[in-house]
């Protein structure tokens, strides 16, 4: 998945992605190197709900602001 179509997940999509790779760790089923790589796509879902989490407060932000105008 390249980094263009990370930024287009949903958040729903990119916590979906991380749980998968999340169970997927904890199988015990990957070698050390598909591990790494699984660790590696994780970090950077997390990444992305992060932003999403962050602009999504950052607009309520500017709704409650609005609001108290």
């Amino acid at each position: 998945m390249s980094n263009q179509d990370k930024q287009e997940l949903s958040f729903e999509q990119a916590l979906q992605g991380l749980t998968s790779m999340v169970e997927k760790l904890e199988s015990g089923q990957l070698s050390l190197e598909e591990s790494v790589k699984a660790f590696e796509e994780g970090v950077k879902l997390t990444r992305q709900c992060e932003k999403l989490l962050d602009d999504a407060e950052q607009r309520l932000q500017v709704l409650d602001a609005d609001g108290e105008a």
